[in-house]
């Protein structure tokens, strides 16, 4: 039974971390790459559809472990959502399927790859060739991807106009490490759910990455770091999904330095996927799912607030 159980695991983790490998660009998408510290890192540009080819906004994610660039797009959509709205984005592939977010166990993290040199580099990129409004640039990333983003905007806050990270918050790693970097403000939302059992919504211990903080305890730093009031927007919204209610509140600290932003959007009761979508990686316990959440937009929204 043992041996069954492993070679399912094996099977579909083999299956989901491969997506990437099999996929075929479509006319308004291109594959690119730098070559940095020896390594060959590749990531995926989606254009939107009927694009003119002015600057426009430009939208990168990360995807969360095991993931790619090419999974990450198929979980959140978010190349249909760019076609709609008009923005680029960006699909970087993690180094063995992960990022260096500084907690230390990941193979990114083992290695010492640069990551923020990296995507830092498909920024500057996308800004040389014209097609981007570098006003315009927004983060988000998913479990280690959103660690990931944590880590960009503290160590690149000038390169962003807004940041957020789901199903992830601050580690103590980048806590400790905040004082190195110059306090620019940078707009930061975080999509939590309540009920996370890989990422505990009340900070710990993580398996896989070491302590990390609270949700709260993340906004608390982040409101910090913008010198924000303590005033907030406050509001609810409810979903009917199988006979049950799902909650999402939304707390916005919007007076802050530099008319930045800080947000929590609180999914309650739910887990640690992208909302929305359907779990890429079935062996794993991720906690309550929802379909009708759309955490893409979510994300949008977010970003189409700023100032």
């Amino acid at each position: 039974m043992k041996r069954l159980s492993f070679i399912f695991c094996f099977c579909s983790f083999s299956f989901f971390s491969c997506m990437g490998y099999f996929y075929k660009l479509s006319q308004n998408e291109k594959k690119d790459y730098f070559i940095l510290n020896g390594e060959k890192r590749t990531y995926l540009v989606h254009y939107p559809k009927n694009w003119d080819g002015m600057p426009i906004p430009m939208l990168v994610a990360l995807h969360g472990r095991f993931g790619t660039g090419v999974s990450m797009m198929k979980q959140t959509k978010l190349n249909e959502l760019a076609d709609a709205k008009g923005f680029i984005v960006i699909f970087p592939d993690g180094y063995k399927r992960s990022w260096a977010d500084g907690r230390g166990n990941s193979p990114a993290d083992e290695k010492s790859i640069n990551d923020v040199v990296f995507i830092e580099s498909i920024v500057k990129r996308l800004i040389a060739e014209g097609s981007v409004d570098q006003k315009s640039v927004f983060l988000v990333g998913h479990s280690n991807g959103g660690f990931m983003a944590q880590r960009l905007a503290i160590e690149k806050p000038e390169l962003w106009k807004g940041v957020i990270s789901v199903a992830s918050q601050l580690s103590v790693f980048l806590l400790k490490s905040k004082q190195k970097f110059k306090s620019i403000p940078v707009s930061m939302g975080i999509i939590a759910g309540t009920e996370d059992p890989l990422v505990p919504y009340s900070g710990g211990y993580v398996r896989d990455g070491k302590e990390i903080l609270s949700v709260a305890d993340s906004i608390l730093r982040w409101k910090e770091w913008n010198s924000c009031k303590e005033s907030s927007i406050k509001k609810t919204m409810e979903y009917m999904e199988e006979e049950s209610i799902i909650k999402i509140d939304f707390e916005r600290y919007q007076t802050c330095s530099d008319e930045k932003v800080v947000e929590l959007i609180r999914l309650n009761g739910l887990g640690h996927s992208w909302p929305g979508e359907t779990p890429v990686l079935p062996f794993i316990n991720q906690g309550k799912t929802t379909k009708v959440i759309d955490g893409s937009m979510l994300v949008w929204e977010f970003m189409e607030s700023l100032k």
